[in-house]
């Protein structure tokens, strides 16, 4: 019997990366999963994927900036499995300029997207998950840029560092309910906000990605400061979001777990 038998679990931004990652691992410990994203055809991919491999999902296109869209996400789960036991705020949006050069439109969608859409899904799951005794898991994903700042994005930090707020805030109004609410901030790891922008897709208007010459140094970094010399895998990110997801992991609320190998202590 998996670990999360018999949990029902929505991790929005699960088309690909970490959240893909997640959702797969979830549905091998025996979870039901509501997969989303806003690229039609990976969603559905993503969830054949699962589906063929024996796991149970469902799936919802949908973008969490906007309330009535995070409303479906969750309604989703609600219809297709009848409760919702773990909401995973993973969908994001890195949009990167110097303070000084950045466009009101990337800082709006960084903003509306990471922290406007963790909010937007959680009050869409609040009428299902403040029950007395429903002892449910609230799990953010946030960044070591939210921790500790980086230039050129100003706007992703600022998103990043208000999930925390949101996450301790979170905890504290829905611990009477035996929820438990934390953050993970990552470092590096191997998913589109990290590959190359001269060769990355566009999404939204803009390439997604970095220049290589970041990416170079991003490595480099990750290879001398880190415990195992390298960037993450969206698996091994994945086992950070099973281990706050899990029965055993009760007693840990309102906290941060930094996930960066030693990179920010």
């Amino acid at each position: 019997m998996g670990r999360l038998e018999g949990k029902t679990a929505v991790i929005t931004g699960s088309a690909r990366g970490i959240g893909k990652a997640t959702a797969l691992l979830f549905a091998r410990e025996g979870a039901s999963v509501v997969i989303n994203g806003v690229t039609e055809p990976l969603v559905i991919r993503t969830a054949k994927e699962i589906e063929d491999s024996g796991g149970k999902v469902a799936y919802c296109v949908a973008d969490v900036r906007f309330p009535d869209q995070a409303q479906r996400i969750i309604q989703t789960a609600i219809e297709k499995f009848g409760k919702l036991d773990i909401l995973v705020n993973n969908a994001g949006i890195a949009r990167d300029n110097l303070a000084g050069r950045m466009t009101e439109e990337q800082w709006d969608l960084c903003l509306d997207t990471n922290l406007k859409g963790t909010f937007n899904c959680i009050r869409a799951a609040s009428r299902y998950m403040m029950k007395k005794g429903h002892n449910g898991r609230v799990i953010n994903i946030t960044s070591v840029v939210g921790l500790a700042g980086n230039p050129g994005q100003i706007n992703y930090a600022a998103s990043k560092a208000g999930i925390i707020g949101l996450t301790k805030t979170l905890a504290k109004e829905w611990m009477r309910y035996g929820i438990t609410c934390n953050a993970i901030a990552f470092a590096g790891v191997e998913t589109r906000f990290t590959q190359a922008k001269e060769t990355a897709e566009e999404y939204m208007g803009e390439k997604m990605g970095v220049p290589q010459r970041t990416r170079d140094a991003i490595i480099e970094q990750m290879a001398n400061q880190t415990i195992f010399g390298g960037m993450m895998t969206p698996e091994q990110a994945a086992q950070c979001v099973l281990l706050l997801a899990l029965d055993e992991a009760s007693w840990i609320t309102g906290n941060v777990l930094n996930a960066t190998g030693g990179l920010y202590l």
